[in-house]
């Protein structure tokens, strides 16, 4: 059960046994821990045992133990105490032997002195931590003094050996102890090593007195033993500290007291020691010091190679230049004072890792805006040295004065080339550039007087050749620049107008090294350091007046001013007096008031109380700059309550300080009258006080008439304006100044209304009506006449406000706008601050004022235009949309120009100092923030002329700059002449990729948009800098390599770029395209568009539906003739988006024509790749998904697939062999496309463009060649098949459904006469002269009347007539090559019409004389004599073909000669001609002309018509070569196999008779013999045949053996058994003749002959085998030597009738036979011919043995079938039997396929 306590039940008292038994389980942990720990010790595992050891100290046991406090003594040495007791000595025991773990690691593993000394420190550590739960362990003392020793530490080593000899500290029992080593009466070992060792370390310290001690004295009258002193030392590994480097206590103390903080400056400026001393005030700093550290400090600064140290700096006398740059310390962050170090320290700054703080980071640095000017510094380099240095800078010179004389001027020329396109577009608007030499660096003229208005070009210059970090980092990160908001703070203290220093601004180190000797040589504190600091920056240099120099001096004051007069610092050195002064004012005032005691008792004022009074004026200027900046951070933030206390502080300390100057005033010098003389001091008193009323709340007429008393006194007195040039809050002193005072408190009502309209919170339109009053003041009327006085006061004020300022206002009307969304007036707002920023350059304020000043604001602009111009093209150009410029009136528009181009004056500027450099006229620097802010310099000049492109535009627009207006021609050519020249600047540059191709992008979109041709190089060479792409390169245009990168081409631009790159194309013909770089750019294009997508689209999966099963299916009658009725139609839709645009500018389309056209017209040698066809139609179909009745596309994709068919055909016959079906689908496509292509032209093409018409009728010719010739063989009409293509139908009758064809099939004779439609309708489409296209009328007319139509109403004349027509218009040659398609056709088709008796020789001669080749022969009367004439005429046509191309003549006259003449050797001899060749194909090749795969066909009956040839001479040897020809030529011939089982007939009939083998000889010889005389015999004939003075004289034997290589040359190719049945009988002839003789060599071997018959290896290996299997059938048979059974054998074979009763006689099979006919042959080719395989798929004798022998006189050669050959028996063969009404006899079948567009 559950047992529950109670909640309001306390106990009485917590279980104690629960506590003991948790600290013992902690305890036994520890233990465990330490002993795991001191385990990992022993082995040397040092980083195990550290980790164990820290696990072991973080335990619950040692947590407690750090934070118990002191233990009981008894419980420390573990006296008295139970064993629960053990945990002080596992304590004891785990520091000590930590402690020996870091020596023991230190030992083994070494290190060098730093971790020497670090290690014995901790182990003194762990070891006292030790001592102090154990002090009983002298050995552990003597330990801890020997590391004592170590650390040359006498005085912890004497306490350590002096706690050994002290009992009372090791143990008041300490004989009876356990650690005690007292044996027997022997003093302990210990002390008495403890003794020796403290003995040492007396003599060491020089302790006289203690050694006289008797024990002592006792110990040096006795010698330890050798073997003794290993003891001695505990850690003799241990070095000890060298005799000469100890110290006795004396030198230790003195050095304790000589110790200093060292103050390290980072760099060599006096903002740099100031802060440095001023880390020093902090009080977390001085606690941080150490114990033997004092108050003194030692402030090092850095030195720098070649620096004389034995020489002081005097004021006059900075650091000269060429040491500035060598600090041997590291250089200072960028929030360090400005120092004049050099490149190589400026450029290891990251620019990243820079730390900034708030105003700080905005305040001008302008000390080194300038610092570098001039060679105020005296060289102190050796003269040889600067000897060199003259020596290398006379020889730059020399050869920067000297270049290349026509480069130069190259140079020069391409310069001016903008600046005078510029000038010429620009001047007539008021604007002028100036010239690109103006804006060159000119050394030989650097002291020429520079023009007012180009003085901020001359100052970039010098900012270009004097550069440092500090001028980069006021453009990178705005340093020193003031923000708007920021700027107007100032209206509350009336500090708006522009303040211009005149002082030179203080040097990086001026005076500095003199100073800080000074301050080491007196040993200052820190307060101390910090006031001599502020001494020698605000107290001027006084000379003593007596022989004593007083303690006062200004270290950098000298004429009479102090620094804080005489200089302009750095904002740096600013706020670090501030804040020095801050930290010191408690010893400030101190001084000063002790001062106003002792001018009070002394009563003389001297020069030095006069310096004094002025530090003094000088601090509470100070003060009062602190509460000034105060006040303006408060009114641009909410005000909490620790800022009200603070700047509570501020006001009371500048009263304090107000009163302590009034008091020091008051012990000026008076005059006789009293009064103090209006001298500097007391009229900087009197403005400080003045300004002071600001903050304490004082009226405001009161102060007006403060100033106004202020400013007669400076008008009418001695002293004039003065100014104090680092006083923020009264940087001047004049009655100009406090004029300008009092018109500020006058206007500060109308001031405060402006800032409190242009807050956040209050409403826009009220912000632009006030704001635009102001600004703009000419555009609003005011409402009275008080408004209009103020009105004018506040211009009168704006003018001579700062930039600034004015800026400021611009920017709150700008955000207004924005409020708004008034984009307009938002452009017109920056364009206006533009001109403000750039205006000040030629501000008489930036002109009178110094050039570091000048520097500062050249720099600043350069920062704000670069924040504003890339808004301007946002707004205009940019993703924000193009913002109308229309607000911006003409004035405002030429204004926003001149500032915009002197914008680019000044970065021109930069261009050409950047050619001098490149030219070694000038040197750059190599610091990092150079690198960075040239580049931003770049993109301005970029950005710059785009805006100056974008505002001239909108001029010419307008029709500025031209009386008579522009004309749109005229306005755009300008616009494009000034893009090309700004390109050829920046490009030459490699600008023009900077600013995101923005430039780049610009112009593309411009130039795309004006389409100019005359600029289309320029915009080729932009489209090659944003993507990389060269287009029509090989025009002879060239691209200039700008260094780009490229830009990814996205689809927006493709669409963009789209219609040009495709005008571009459409210049070029199409077999030109594909090979120039325009096809690339077309690539390109299409990379990025893509094909359509039908997924996201689907109007375009419909279509692409659609149009795949239209070109699936089958070819209907109907739409077939329907389609040139226009009849043909699709269910597809209309598609819209991106695709449709794509097909519609056609890039689809011209893509897949640059596929096909190399391949369908273009001469070829050899098969192509059908990648390109595939890709052809690829694209195709793409154009039709969005675009399906583009009758054009239907055409090239009826091409493509066409094509594709051809290909096949053209180089091999294997694909109409084996893929027939592949290609009978591609030409159904074919045909399908054709149909569709012409049913669209006739719908939607324009007839009345000649181009048009001429192309459809390319189309009709096309389409009807494909349809002829897919009704002739090869393809034999199957193309037209329905196969396939059944439908379900409805039965009728209660038959119910029923599969049947879709649709009757396109016969022969319809598709002929619907291909003679189409080519009579290319005629009548301005195909007038096409010979082709009467040709191929003139077939399709013959053949619709061999074919007997009942349509045809034409006769054999009116086709001869056509031919006549087709040779009329056929040239007689192409290059070299004659034309013979339309004379053989004409000749040959009268010729058969004669034979057939359906013309007359006479007439047929008549029309024949339209040929050439009949000139010069005598026509024919009759019949004998026309064949004469034919064959005359084929014998000159033959004669003109030099290549041998055409062999249709050839088969022409050979059958005339054997048909007619009745010559079978004159038509041999014709056709050998063709087989005359020795190569593997036959010499049959495909004129130009002829269709593809028809010339497959021709040799085909070729080769079967010669081979009845041979076979009626009985040509054997040829047929025999023929044959293994034909066996070989297997993708030469159409249906090889039927040729093949042609020829091995043929040749089996021929070897039969040449050879006398009866037919069934095998019965006759085999009918008695039975199986075992035939296995006896047929092994000796073998043997017998293999023999060389027998086997090779028999005849029969050869014949068998060429039967035998006919049979393995058929490999089973031809399914016959006639093979089988010659070679069975041949066998058997042989048998019948050889086995005789067998016999009588058996029945009477020769005489001296031991074996008759040389048996072969082959047989012994039989024989072997057979001996081998006892039983085998062989050896029960025979045996090696006749036996007396083969002898009756052999007796009873020679007389049958004798024979006794025999067994019965078992009929030879035919395999039996043919197998041993192989037998033979393969025994005998073995040794032989040495072959071992049969050729050309032959068999071995495994496939001899595997064909059966079939049934003879039963073999035919197999019936056609549909889709077989058409001709099995060749047409024309001389076994055909001649069939009148067919043409195949005689008729020259279709020549070829006829190529359209070849010009195309």
């Amino acid at each position: 059960m559950s047992s529950f306590i109670p909640l309001n039940v306390y106990p009485d008292s917590d279980s104690e046994g629960e506590a003991d038994n948790t600290q013992e389980i902690q305890i036994e942990e520890a233990l465990k821990l330490y002993q795991r720990a001191l385990k990992f010790h022993t082995d040397g595992d040092w980083d195990e045992a550290h980790k164990a050891y820290d696990e072991l100290f973080s335990s619950d046991i040692f947590q407690a133990d750090s934070l118990s406090g002191d233990i009981d003594d008894e419980q420390v040495h573990a006296r008295n105490t139970s064993s629960a007791s053990s945990l002080p000595l596992i304590l004891y025991l785990a520091y000590k032997n930590h402690g020996a773990f870091k020596l023991d690691k230190l030992h083994a593993t070494g290190g060098d002195t730093s971790t020497l000394l670090s290690t014995i420190h901790q182990a003194l550590e762990w070891f006292s931590t030790a001592l102090g739960r154990d002090a009983g362990d002298p050995s552990l003392w003597r330990k801890s003094a020997q590391l004592a020793l170590a650390i040359d530490s006498s005085r912890l080593a004497r306490f350590a050996l002096e706690s050994i000899l002290d009992h009372d500290t090791v143990g008041a029992d300490t004989a009876s102890d356990a650690l005690s080593l007292v044996m027997g009466g022997v003093p302990n070992p210990e002390e008495h090593l403890a003794s020796i060792r403290l003995r040492d370390v007396m003599r060491k310290i020089c302790d006289t007195v203690s050694l006289s001690n008797p024990r002592f004295i006792k110990i040096a009258k006795r010698k330890i033993r050798p073997e003794f002193e290993k003891f001695v030392n505990p850690y003799p590994w241990l070095p000890l500290p060298a005799p000469e480097a100890q110290k006795t206590l004396g030198e230790a103390l003195g050095a304790i007291s000589d110790r200093k903080q060292v103050v390290v400056v980072p760099t060599r400026t006096w903002a740099a020691a100031g802060r440095a001393i001023l880390s020093h005030l902090v009080p977390e700093a001085t606690e941080e010091a150490g114990i033997n550290t004092s108050s003194v400090l030692q402030i090092e600064i850095p030195t720098f190679e070649g620096e004389d140290l034995s020489r002081d700096t005097t004021p006059e006398e900075p650091t000269p230049p060429e040491l500035a740059g060598k600090s041997e310390l590291p250089a200072a962050s960028d929030n360090d004072d400005i120092a004049m170090t050099d490149a190589s320290a400026g450029a290891n700054l990251s620019v990243n890792g820079r730390r900034r703080s708030g105003s700080a980071a905005r305040k001008r640095k302008s000390a080194s805006l300038g610092a570098n000017e001039g060679d105020a510094g005296r060289s102190r380099l050796s003269k040889r040295q600067r000897d060199k240095k003259e020596a290398d800078a006379a020889a730059a010179a020399a050869a920067a004065a000297a270049p290349d004389s026509k480069a130069k001027v190259r140079q020069e020329t391409h310069d001016e080339k903008l600046f005078n396109t510029a000038d010429e577009l620009f001047s007539p608007l008021g604007i002028h550039l100036g010239t690109a030499s103006s804006l060159k660096i000119k050394t030989e003229a650097t002291g020429a007087l520079v023009a007012r208005d180009d003085l901020y070009l001359s100052d970039f210059k010098k900012i270009l050749q004097d550069w440092d970090d500090d001028k980069g980092n006021v453009v990178l990160y705005g340093d020193g620049i003031q923000g708007p908001d920021e700027t107007a703070q100032g209206m509350a203290f009336l500090d708006l107008e522009t303040n211009v220093p005149s002082r030179p601004i203080l040097g990086g180190d001026e005076g500095l090294r003199k100073w800080v000797k000074l301050v080491n040589s007196h040993g200052c504190t820190p307060k101390e350091a910090a006031f001599e600091w502020l001494k020698a920056l605000c107290v001027r240099d006084v000379h003593p007046t007596g022989t004593k120099r007083p303690s006062i001096r200004g270290i950098l004051g000298s004429g009479g001013q102090s620094s804080w007069i005489r200089h302009n610092w750095p904002d740096v050195l600013r706020e670090t007096v501030t804040a020095v002064a801050k930290e010191c004012e408690d010893v400030l005032v101190r001084f000063f008031r002790e001062h106003i005691t002792t001018l009070t008792e002394r009563g003389v004022f001297l020069e030095e109380d006069l310096a004094v009074v002025e530090w003094a004026q000088t601090c509470l200027e100070i003060y009062l700059g602190d509460l000034a900046d105060s006040e303006r951070r408060r009114s641009s933030a909410e005000l909490s309550m620790a800022d009200s206390l603070t700047l509570t502080v501020l006001r009371e300390r500048v009263q304090r300080w107000s009163m302590i100057v009034a008091d020091l005033i008051d012990c000026l010098p008076r005059d006789q009258e009293g009064q103090l003389a209006e001298d500097q001091l007391t009229l900087r008193y009197q403005w400080a006080s003045g300004v002071f009323t600001a903050f304490t709340g004082a009226e405001r007429e009161f102060r007006l008439y403060y100033f106004e008393d202020l400013r007669q006194i400076l008008e009418n007195g001695e002293t004039r304006a003065f100014e104090i040039p680092n006083s923020s809050i009264m940087p001047e002193v004049s009655a100009l100044r406090a004029g300008r005072e009092i018109s500020k408190l006058k206007t500060v009502d109308f001031f405060t209304t402006i800032f409190n309209a242009t807050s956040d919170a209050r409403d826009p339109a009220e912000v632009i009506e006030v704001l635009e009053a102001v600004l703009e003041p000419g555009t609003v009327e005011p409402y009275d006449e008080d408004e209009r006085i103020a009105l004018q006061e506040i211009s009168r004020f704006l003018e001579g406000s700062s930039a600034m300022f004015r800026l400021h206002l611009w920017e709150k009307l700008k955000t207004a706008y924005e409020r708004i969304y008034n984009r307009p007036k938002v452009l017109c707002c920056i364009l206006r601050c533009i001109e403000v920023i750039m205006n000040d350059l030629k501000d008489r304020s930036y002109v009178e004022s110094t050039p570091d000043h000048r520097y500062f604001v050249l720099l600043r602009a350069l920062r704000l235009v670069d924040q504003l111009i890339p808004i301007v093209l946002m707004l205009v150009s940019g993703g924000m949309g193009n913002v109308n410029m229309a607000e911006i009136d003409p004035a405002g528009l030429v204004d926003a120009m001149k500032a915009v181009g002197s914008l680019l004056r000044l970065l021109h500027t930069y261009a050409f100092w950047d050619d001098a450099v490149k030219n070694t006229e000038a040197v750059q620097s190599d610091l990092h923030s150079y690198r960075l802010v040239v580049v931003k310099f770049k993109e301005m000049m970029v950005r710059g002329w785009c805006v100056q492109y974008l505002l001239y535009r909108e001029a010419v627009e307008r029709g500025m700059g031209r009386d008579s207006g522009w004309t749109e021609g005229e306005r755009e050519s300008a616009l494009c002449r000034l893009l090309k020249d700004v390109h050829d600047e920046l490009g030459v540059r490699h600008y023009c990729k900077l600013s995101n191709h923005v430039f780049l992008k610009l112009m593309h979109d411009e130039l795309l948009r004006f389409n100019l041709r005359e600029f289309d190089h320029e915009l080729l060479q932009c489209i090659h800098c944003r993507f990389h792409l060269m287009i029509c390169q090989s025009e002879n245009w060239y691209f200039y390599e700008h260094k780009t990168d490229a830009e990814a081409l996205d689809k927006a631009t493709a669409m963009q770029l789209m219609p040009f790159i495709l005008h571009l194309a459409s210049r070029k013909k199409i077999l030109q395209l594909a090979k120039t770089d325009i096809k690339g750019g077309l690539d390109k294009l299409y990379e990025v568009v893509g094909p359509p997508k039908s997924i996201n689209n689907n109007k375009i999966a419909h279509n692409e539906h659609v149009i795949s099963v239209y070109i699936r299916g089958s070819i209907h009658p109907l739409r077939l003739f329907g389609s040139i009725k226009g009849e043909g139609v699709l269910s597809t839709v209309e598609v819209g988006g991106l695709y449709a645009q794509v097909a519609a500018k056609g890039l689809y389309f011209i893509l897949g024509k640059c596929s096909l056209y190399p391949v369908r017209y273009q001469k070829k040698v050899g098969a192509v790749k059908g990648d390109e066809l595939e890709t052809a139609v690829r694209f195709f179909r793409a154009d039709l998904s969005c675009m399906p009745d583009k009758w054009e596309t239907w055409y090239r994709l009826a091409q493509s697939y066409e094509s594709q068919m051809e290909e096949a055909q053209t180089w091999s016959a294997d694909g109409i062999n084996t893929r027939r079906s592949e290609l009978v689908g591609l030409e159904r496509r074919s045909i399908l496309c054709y149909m569709m292509a012409s049913s669209l032209a006739i719908k939607h093409a324009d007839i009345d463009d000649e181009d048009v018409k001429c192309l459809i009728g390319g189309m009709y010719m096309d389409f009807g060649t494909r349809v002829y010739s897919a009704s002739r063989s090869p393809m034999a009409g199957e193309s037209f098949w329905t196969d396939g293509f059944d439908r379900h139908y409805s039965g009728r009758n209660g038959e119910g459904m029923y599969k049947a064809k879709a649709h009757a099939e396109v016969s022969t004779t319809n598709a002929i006469r619907f291909a003679l439609v189409l080519f009579q309708s290319a005629v009548d489409m301005e195909e007038q002269d096409n010979w082709k296209a009467y040709y191929m009328i003139g077939k399709c007319m013959g053949k619709l009347l061999d074919l007997a139509d009942a349509k045809t109403t034409f006769g054999p004349e009116d086709v001869l007539e056509k031919y006549v027509e087709a040779i009329k218009y056929c040239p007689e040659k192409i290059g070299n090559d004659h034309i013979f398609e339309p004379h053989h056709k004409l000749v040959s088709t009268a010729c058969k019409y004669v034979l057939r008796e359906r013309l007359t020789p006479q007439r047929a001669c008549e029309i024949l004389e339209a040929t050439p080749f009949t000139k010069r022969i005598e026509p024919a009367e009759d019949r004998e004599g026309f064949v004469k004439y034919i064959l005359e005429v084929l014998k000159k046509m033959r004669t003109a073909d030099k290549p041998k191309w055409h062999h249709r003549m050839t088969n022409r006259a050979a059958q005339l000669k054997y048909y007619e003449q009745k010559d079978i050797a004159g038509a041999r001899a014709e056709f050998q001609t063709l087989f005359s060749n020795k190569a593997a194909q036959l010499s049959i090749w495909r004129p130009e002309n002829e269709r593809p795969g028809r010339h497959f066909v021709f040799a085909s009956q070729y080769t079967m018509f010669y081979v009845d040839l041979l076979e009626i001479l009985d040509d054997r040897a040829t047929l025999e070569v023929l044959a293994k020809r034909v066996r070989r030529l297997a993708n030469g011939l159409f249906r090889h196999a039927d040729v093949w089982t042609h020829v091995m007939i043929a040749y089996i009939k021929v070897l039969r008779r040449t050879g006398d083998v009866p037919d069934q000889a095998d019965e006759e010889v085999f009918k008695n013999v039975t199986f075992e005389e035939f296995h006896t015999y047929s092994i000796h004939l073998e043997a017998y045949c293999n023999l060389k003075d027998t086997g090779s004289g028999s005849p029969t034997l050869e014949l068998l053996r060429e039967v035998y290589e006919l049979r393995r040359s058929n490999g089973g190719l031809a399914k016959t058994p006639l093979i089988d049945d010659l070679l069975a009988d041949t066998y058997a002839k042989l048998y019948s003749e050889l086995v005789p003789q067998i016999q009588k060599q058996l029945t009477n071997p020769p005489t001296g002959t031991t074996t008759p018959i040389v048996i072969t290896a082959a047989q012994q290996l039989e024989q072997e085998n057979s001996r081998a299997n006892p039983m085998s059938l062989k050896n029960l048979m025979l045996s090696e030597d006749p036996t007396p059974t083969d002898a009756a054998l052999i007796a009873a074979h020679n007389k049958p009738d004798d024979l006794p009763l025999r067994g019965k006689i078992t009929k030879l099979s035919r395999r039996e036979l043919v197998s041993r006919a192989a037998m033979i042959c393969k025994i005998a080719s073995a040794p032989v011919q040495g072959k071992g395989a049969p050729t050309a798929g032959g068999s071995g004798a495994s496939s001899v043995v595997a064909n059966p022998s079939s049934p003879k006189r039963g073999v035919t050669s197999g019936g056609q079938e549909r889709g077989g050959s058409p001709e099995d028996t060749p047409m024309g063969s001389p076994r055909a039997e001649r069939d009148g009404d067919s043409d195949e006899g005689m008729e020259s079948e279709g020549e070829g396929d006829v190529m359209q567009d070849v010009d195309q």
